[in-house]
């Protein structure tokens, strides 16, 4: 009797139950505004807004794009870079750019 077919059935089930959506979620303090997101749930959430589910909404694997508002005249631009863990803040009077550091589960 072959066993791979059985091991390799297992082996995937065991990765993915391992691999839930809630163990990508990554949270950052960019100088005092609290950034969360998930790449696989494609969340995006600054400030306590979500962005993910307003227009003009891209994640790629860098970056993170949304708005705060959707008039053009008032809208606040927000890019996250995942490499460069920082925040950027663009309106019509400049731009904001803020370190963010991870904040980790305490797995205690």
């Amino acid at each position: 009797m072959n066993l791979n077919p059985l091991i390799t059935v297992c082996c995937v089930f065991a990765f993915f139950l391992g691999c839930s959506s809630k163990n990508l979620d990554k949270e950052f303090d960019c100088e005092g505004t609290k950034v969360q997101f998930n790449d696989y749930e494609r969340f995006f959430e600054v400030g306590g807004m979500e962005l993910s589910a307003q227009q003009d909404f891209f994640m790629n694997q860098i970056t993170i794009f949304g708005k705060f508002n959707q008039n053009i005249e008032e809208a606040i631009i927000v890019t996250f870079n995942k490499i460069n863990q920082e925040l950027e803040l663009k309106d019509s009077k400049g731009i904001i750019t803020k370190q963010c550091i991870e904040l980790l589960e305490d797995t205690n």
